[in-house]
């Protein structure tokens, strides 16, 4: 049975793959890094892009080709990176591979750089204006706790979250095996390759977590 690594997505934590986890096959060896953890003692200084980062995750996990890479949003994107450099199966959950996929306003450095360490990011202005605008009823209490735990976050931690989100990085040159995505996904839109299409929106695999199993276990 093949080890699997569940990369979760900006401001989340293991917590996003609750209902998909228990649905695994219970042979597998399930890990699910915590990303702030790992960022906590990343060197002051030292370039921070999703390269780096899938370059520092493969060495601490020991990522190698028979391992399997499940990512939602943003922990797709660093799955795709870790495919890139260790040969492993990655699977994107509403993931994607081309930075323009992203719906943001705002993608400057220096902007998003101000946003996080003044801690607009977590003000109570923020949260009223993401929970205010958000149109999907059946994550909005997902959505809700996301929104609340943010204030709760470290500032350099949501800076070094932008910084794998939007900081310049080569090219693909590998594929990732399966892309799974809802067409009305409002955060990263559907990708331009062939994918998996999924109902709901960008939480698609935690409403419906055994469309996916059913989807990705021929790569398990």
């Amino acid at each position: 049975m093949k080890r699997i690594l569940l990369l979760h997505g900006y401001t989340e934590a293991g917590f996003i793959f609750d209902t998909l986890r228990p649905l695994l096959p219970p042979a597998a060896e399930v890990l699910v890094p915590e990303l702030e953890a790992d960022l906590a003692q990343w060197p002051p200084g030292t370039p921070l892009t999703a390269v780096t980062l899938a370059r520092y995750l493969a060495a601490r996990y020991r990522i190698g080709p028979h391992d399997v890479l499940i990512g939602h949003s943003m922990g797709g994107w660093l799955a795709a990176y870790i495919k890139e450099q260790t040969g492993a199966t990655a699977i994107l959950l509403s993931g994607f591979t081309d930075q323009a996929k992203i719906v943001a306003a705002v993608r400057r450095p220096w902007v998003l750089a101000l946003a996080a360490r003044s801690g607009l990011l977590q003000s109570r202005l923020a949260s009223w204006h993401s929970l205010r605008r958000y149109r999907f009823d059946e994550s909005r209490g997902l959505h809700t706790q996301l929104v609340g735990r943010t204030p709760q976050l470290g500032r350099r931690y949501l800076w070094q979250q932008l910084q794998l989100l939007f900081a310049p990085v080569p090219p693909l040159t590998t594929a990732p095996e399966l892309r799974l995505h809802a067409r009305r996904d409002h955060i990263i839109r559907p990708p331009d390759e062939p994918y998996g299409e999924l109902p709901g929106d960008h939480f698609a695999h935690y409403f419906y977590p055994r469309l996916v199993v059913e989807a990705i276990r021929p790569f398990l």
